[in-house]
């Protein structure tokens, strides 16, 4: 089976798999037990976060950097679930020092760890990296709950479908039509002609989606523009994540899923391109 072939197949299922977990949350929006409306989609955040983190850590250790684990893994699982466990203690969204009260405690529990692990030994450059990934994994995490749960789910469809169709016509435009690299220092396969048929993918998408799901508030002429926007910075994304593997000499943070490679491989783009989504999203709607 050639590689082209795989990915479609994993690609495929990974679809499918996230199509049954959006639709189980909104099956628990319509029942008797609503107020758990979203918490699947926060445990699936969670656990891909969690094992995002894993993969970040092995990035670090290739370059002589180790994340603190335990404040790590506490602090990126609490702030990633914030939309979703905050409204159920102040019984109000979290608002920007909820927010800031959340991440300024994890902070101050990767400082404790250190402190009580390796007292002042590498303490800058531990800190330094487990409060990136806390930043990274669990802002970014943070971000596409609290469009589900301050948007709806079909926003969020919206959002994730945007930047992943147009992470695929980026891949299937370049690997066709790709002549002029993009930026080859940092990602090689990348060309100009594949960022440009992978925006004009999210665009369409993006539309689609709308036109089909009908977001609640949203117009479907700001649907193409969305799409464009979260395209180019779920590609920006994508570049962040090949600076970190460059930095590390690696060509993939795991093997969790063939052709695709690591979790964080896959989550890399949503995970930066979800701020844009709901900036736009708190704009437009």
């Amino acid at each position: 089976m050639c590689g082209m072939t795989k990915r479609i197949i994993f690609g495929f299922l990974m679809i499918v798999a996230v199509a049954g977990l959006l639709y189980g949350d909104w099956r628990l929006v319509s029942s008797a037990h609503s107020w758990a409306a979203g918490l699947p989609i926060a445990v699936g955040l969670m656990f891909l976060a969690a094992a995002g983190l894993r993969e970040l850590g092995k990035l670090t250790s290739a370059v002589g950097v180790k994340l603190l684990p335990l404040s790590g893994l506490l602090a990126v699982c609490a702030v990633a679930t914030l939309p979703w466990w905050w409204p159920r203690l102040a019984e109000s969204p979290p608002g920007g020092g909820g927010v800031l009260a959340a991440i300024s405690l994890a902070v101050a529990a990767v400082f404790a760890e250190q402190m009580l692990r390796a007292r002042a030994a590498d303490a800058v450059r531990r800190t330094a990296v487990t409060v990136l990934a806390v930043a990274y994994l669990g802002v970014g995490s943070a971000l596409l709950l609290a469009v589900r749960m301050e948007f709806g789910i079909r926003a969020l469809l919206l959002v994730l479908a945007a930047i992943k169709f147009t992470d695929i016509g980026a891949y299937f435009t370049g690997n066709f039509v790709g002549r002029h690299k993009f930026i080859p220092w940092l990602s090689p396969g990348k060309s100009w002609e594949g960022l440009g048929g992978g925006i004009a993918a999210g665009a369409i998408v993006a539309l689609l989606v709308a036109l089909v799901l009908r977001p609640e508030g949203l117009g479907l002429h700001w649907a193409p523009l969305i799409g464009a926007a979260l395209g180019l910075a779920g590609q920006f994304a994508d570049l962040c994540e090949s600076l970190l593997k460059r930095s590390a000499e690696v060509k993939d943070t795991g093997a969790a899923v063939p052709e695709f490679g690591g979790v964080l491989d896959i989550i890399d783009s949503p995970l930066l391109a979800a701020a844009v989504g709901y900036a736009l999203l708190a704009v437009l709607i």
